[in-house]
């Protein structure tokens, strides 16, 4: 693969992964808002985690497009 199709996969990635914490944010949040701490909790957590993912693939495909 050359670096144009890392930069494709990795952008992909990185879109998946904030679509995926938004829809996360739009799900749990609005339905658990006020019934459930633990639920809240986690929402957080997993809204971190893919923002962050999605940050390093963001990366990697700069990377990609510069290195490769």
């Amino acid at each position: 693969m050359n670096g144009t199709e890392w930069a494709m996969l990795f952008g992909t990635l990185t879109l998946m992964c904030w679509m995926g914490a938004g829809l996360v944010a739009v799900i749990l949040d609005t339905r658990y808002e006020a019934r459930h701490e633990e639920t809240r909790k986690g929402s957080e957590v997993v809204k971190l985690g893919l923002t962050a993912l999605g940050l390093v693939s963001a990366f990697a495909m700069v990377a990609a497009i510069v290195l490769v």
